[in-house]
């Protein structure tokens, strides 16, 4: 990140319209994600290039998000010492769960009971791309042996984390993209999604049994591949509001999950084991 802020304040005015000022928002992200991927192109190196998509985008999310929210890499562990894979971003209780490990690399350790949200962060995406961020979201969903609906909402039943998918380019129409997201939806097959109409909705008696492992695929000024409440599958075409439109429905759901019932005590016997010295080798 630069110095220059998200968006400056002498850019507003009292009488500026909301709709107005988050275009201009929306502007500024644009300007720090595209730069971003220009300049990722000129290294010619897919690593490095992979490398700073996910860092312009974990610099963005902590620039925006609340402070009570942690932004990070790394892996999730379980209370029985149950691992996820290497995921590029985690979105966490910052103020009342540990980080149980932080190596050279910023890399964290985090408990399963403080993740609200995994996102893969992908340069370019493919169908085997997509494949393969689908497999490191289906090592967090292994993790999840008690599927807890913890919601604010009395209509929505909510079962964090939230896994998601934001490309930064993907030569693909959304209408391909939405194909792939189903075929990979049917294999990394899953009997709950992340967000649901619960039984007290009207929309209830709309649900048609579908369930998602990845609630969204994010394509940075293309539009968005998600699935809805009530197991349908959408496109939106957002063009350059796509990050706009990612961010905001991050922060709806993030505001609508409590606060989870964490029990450090749980994790003694892992942690007594010297399991996380295991995970520094």
């Amino acid at each position: 990140m630069t110095n220059k802020d998200i968006i400056r304040s002498n850019d507003l005015v009292d009488e500026m319209p909301l709709t107005e000022i988050m275009q201009q928002v929306n502007e500024r992200f644009n300007e720090k994600l595209f730069q971003g991927r220009e300049n990722g192109k000129l290294i010619k190196h897919n690593l490095e290039y992979g490398l700073g998509a996910e860092n312009i985008f974990r610099s963005l999310l902590v620039e925006v998000l609340p402070e009570k929210y942690g932004v990070g890499k790394g892996k999730i562990v379980t209370e029985s010492g149950a691992l996820s894979s290497h995921l590029d971003v985690i979105i966490y209780d910052k103020i009342h769960c540990p980080k149980w490990f932080i190596d050279e690399n910023q890399n964290l350790l985090l408990p399963f009971e403080s993740v609200y949200a995994v996102i893969e962060v992908k340069a370019k995406t493919s169908s085997s791309v997509l494949r393969k961020a689908f497999e490191g979201l289906q090592s967090v969903s292994n993790l999840d042996s008690y599927k807890n609906i913890r919601s604010k909402n009395d209509f929505v039943d909510y079962r964090p984390p939230k896994l998601m998918i934001f490309s930064f380019e993907d030569d693909r129409p959304l209408t391909t993209i939405k194909d792939n997201f189903c075929l990979l939806s049917d294999e990394f097959s899953r009997n709950w999604s992340f967000s649901r109409y619960s039984k007290k909705s009207p929309g209830s008696v709309e649900d048609n049994g579908h369930h998602y492992l990845v609630s969204g695929v994010y394509v940075l000024g293309k539009g968005a591949v998600y699935a809805m409440l009530n197991g349908s599958v959408s496109i939106g075409y957002y063009g350059e509001n796509t990050f706009g439109m990612f961010l905001s429905g991050l922060i709806s759901s993030l505001n609508s999950i409590p606060q989870s019932d964490f029990r450090p005590e749980s994790y003694i016997h892992w942690l007594g084991a010297g399991a996380v010295e295991t995970y520094k080798r």
